[in-house]
């Protein structure tokens, strides 16, 4: 029985590591082979949530959103292409002091996640969705995944990858 479930958690963890390739401008990344090409979302309201922070603070999207857009970004301590942003993000969060961004970490530990962002001195907030809801409120199917939203909470980008063009999509 255990080599069964080993084999098997194996063969899953072979599947999901396959997938993941490096980011690109045509929505590369963790799953990119089975990821919808189109959200619903796109120019429509984003969904409201209310998450946990690592830090135990509770976040809603709604009361960010009024103040300056926002960037979601669904990942998971185990992708690599997620990991790969993390630099990129924490740039961003420095250079575009009117751009709120969120990493949302998904089906995961909040004593994991918590370890993982000190480790990679992530300097954005970092949001919990243990569960995945969040995650399935968005369609997504696959991280990581960029979801930014337009002051007031309009979805202008979704994508497998990050937006190339974050100056002219925060300007709008």
């Amino acid at each position: 029985m255990k080599v069964r479930r080993f084999a098997s958690f194996s063969l899953l963890i072979a599947l999901v590591l396959g997938s993941c390739g490096p980011s690109t401008s045509s929505g590369g990344g963790c799953g990119s082979a089975w990821v919808p090409t189109e959200n619903r979302l796109l120019g429509a309201q984003a969904p409201n949530f209310t998450l946990p922070t690592v830090g135990g603070e509770k976040m809603e999207l709604a009361s960010l959103v009024q103040q300056k857009p926002t960037l979601l970004v669904f990942w998971a301590t185990w992708c690599p292409t997620c990991k790969e942003e993390i630099p990129t993000l924490n740039e961003w969060s420095k250079k575009y002091p009117a751009l709120q961004i969120l990493g949302i970490d998904v089906q995961e530990s909040g004593e994991r996640v918590k370890a993982f962002a000190k480790r990679q001195k992530m300097n954005y907030p970092i949001l919990l969705d243990e569960e995945g809801e969040t995650a399935q409120r968005y369609g997504l199917v696959g991280i990581p995944a960029s979801v930014l939203l337009a002051k007031g909470g309009k979805v202008i980008y979704f994508g497998f990858a990050l937006p190339e063009n974050i100056d002219s999509l925060i300007r709008e």
